[in-house]
């Protein structure tokens, strides 16, 4: 695979003969200004700058391919690997020279490079687009030629005096359409956003493209984008919300603080508990309280409209709200008054000749 391509003009022979600035066929080599390459006539020309020296192409191209190339990384690196794997069966086992006896240490290819077909020990980078107008010097990575430079999109473009991407050549200055502005090396013109387009890319005139995880606004400007929207604060960066005071983090939202609570309630506001139906919230504003229709009597109201008894108590069956005296043994001839208590109907009496009697009989 050959390394190095520079889109410039096809040679299937050898120009050993070659007048200056001319091919085989007398053509001149020259550079075309809008369509970015190397032409004779109206044919694009392909050159391997690295094996050849081509007439019409300027010697600093060559200068610069033979420097790069001197200091481009060799793309090899080392690798450990079982011993026996390197071995044919039967073969006894050697020492390894790895990190360990069983190991050895190989070269390999580092990520991001093949092998080259041409050159023991060497590998070459792989870029995934091509390098035109360019050396691919690392993976993804390209570095231009002379009198090339990289555009927005990661390209290398002819700049003065070849040419102007968005602008014109004035000699060995580049003067740009309406809507551009000279980049800060002078060299190419790119596109102007008024406002500037902050975390984004001006892309082109007054157009933004923003970076993931920010929006373009209606202004055309790019901010920060947090999905669940961000009522109560800030989006001061992508999904992060900066809340109001009286307001904290949960969940990527801003929700309101009580800051002495709100039990069996929702805290509607900073410091406002509000209640659900069926309950009220108490004199502190801190806890919601149940509510029941009418007073418990005997008993605490734990839930909307629900009495528990209190000790010594049962429910009535025929009022939920009211709780009755409960007394463990049958109060013959009279009624239990308070739990365990029994009080006898008219004409009746405790039985005195038992301490502690609830029984109640005749009086004499």
């Amino acid at each position: 695979m050959k390394l190095f391509i520079l889109v410039v003009f096809l040679i299937h022979f050898c120009l050993a003969d070659v007048a200056p600035n001319t091919s085989s066929s007398g053509a001149f080599y020259e550079y075309d200004t809008t369509r970015n390459g190397w032409y004779i006539g109206t044919s694009p020309i392909v050159v391997n700058l690295r094996q050849h020296h081509y007439p019409g192409v300027p010697d600093r191209y060559h200068d610069f391919v033979n420097r790069t190339l001197a200091r481009q990384p060799s793309g090899v690196c080392q690798k450990e690997i079982p011993t026996t794997s390197l071995l044919v069966a039967g073969q006894s086992i050697p020492r390894g020279n790895g990190s360990n006896p069983t190991l050895s240490r190989i070269s390999v290819c580092c990520q991001g490079y093949q092998r080259d077909p041409h050159v023991v020990r060497k590998c070459n980078p792989i870029c995934h687009s091509d390098c035109v107008n360019g050396i691919c010097y690392a993976p993804n990575e390209c570095i231009c030629y002379p009198d090339h430079v990289k555009n927005l999109a990661g390209q290398c473009v002819p700049t003065c005096p070849i040419g102007c991407d968005n602008g014109e050549c004035q000699g060995n200055t580049c003067v740009c359409k309406p809507g551009y502005a000279l980049d800060q090396a002078g060299k190419m013109c790119v596109p102007v956003c008024n406002p500037p387009c902050g975390k984004g890319s001006c892309s082109a005139p007054n157009t933004c493209s923003c970076n993931r995880g920010y929006e373009l606004q209606e202004n055309g400007a790019c901010v920060p984008k947090c999905t669940n929207g961000c009522d109560y604060g800030e989006c001061v960066a992508p999904e992060r919300c900066d809340c109001r005071p009286g307001f904290k983090l949960q969940n990527s939202i801003c929700s309101p603080v009580c800051e002495k609570g709100c039990i069996n309630g929702v805290c509607t506001a900073p410091n406002r508990c509000s209640c659900r139906n069926g309950w009220t919230v108490d004199k502190s504003g801190t806890n919601c309280q149940p509510k029941c229709d009418k007073p418990c009597l005997n008993g605490d109201c734990v839930r909307p409209n629900e009495c528990e008894c209190k000790p010594g108590y049962r429910a009535d069956p025929s009022d939920s709200h009211r709780c009755n005296p409960h007394c463990p043994e049958p109060c013959v001839n009279g009624v239990c008054s308070s739990p365990g208590l029994c009080l006898c109907n008219v004409g009746f009496v405790k039985d005195r000749s038992v301490r502690g009697s609830q029984i109640c009989i005749p009086r004499e």
